[in-house]
């Protein structure tokens, strides 16, 4: 079991690493509630899946591709960041305030969970980033597992479980603070996030086009 160890600290540094997801994920716990930001967490898991099929099924192929094309890769990962939570960002601009209950969901308005589950699936999938990191953890662990399918899935489940845990914990804690915050602060919050994955989608659009 000790070779699968090393999983835990890598899903530990997943879950804690600044970015778009961690953001998100805190924002939604505080606007729509607790439940609301764990289907966002699972649209986030699905997409980790589908970029580590992606990568562990055409590791090579893939590898060469990122390495001869990094540019295009970042550009295109950067159009669709930037684009995404600009879009987002105007709606919210937009929208009038509506009242919040202390549970976190607003009065006069249920979010769709599935639309949740999209959204952080959407979120995660078009953030190139994550896949190159997939991709260097199954370079990286891959030989260490003498390649054996069963013994990666098991080092993916453990990660992902790691991770997934840990997010369950910030859910509820920013779902705690957000007893202490006005709609106009949840607002701001909510602008200032999305401002920020903006200027990550701007900067990988820099890194594509340098």
């Amino acid at each position: 079991m000790n070779e699968f160890l090393p999983a835990i600290p890598i899903g530990i540094v997943l879950a804690f690493t600044i970015g778009p997801v961690f953001f998100t994920v805190l924002e939604t716990s505080i606007s729509k509630g607790v439940k609301a930001a764990i289907f966002v967490d699972i649209g986030v898991v699905l997409s980790d899946i589908v970029f580590f099929v992606i990568a562990f099924f055409s590791t090579n192929s893939l590898l060469n591709s990122i390495q001869e094309n990094r540019s295009s890769w970042y550009f295109l990962g950067g159009v669709l960041l930037a684009s995404y939570a600009g879009v987002s960002l105007i709606k919210i601009i937009q929208e009038k305030n509506r009242p919040e209950n202390k549970d976190g969901a607003e009065m006069a308005y249920s979010p769709n969970l599935f639309k949740m589950v999209i959204k952080g699936f959407l979120l995660n999938i078009i953030n190139v980033v994550v896949l190159f990191y997939w991709v260097g953890i199954i370079l990286y662990f891959g030989p260490q597992l003498e390649m054996d399918k069963s013994k990666i899935y098991f080092f993916f489940l453990v990660i992902i479980t790691t991770y997934f845990s840990i997010d369950l914990g910030k859910i509820y804690l920013a779902q705690q603070l957000k007893k202490k915050l006005t709609d106009v602060v949840i607002k701001t919050i909510k602008i200032v996030i999305n401002t920020f994955i903006v200027i990550c989608g701007l900067f990988l659009i820099f890194k594509g086009l340098v």
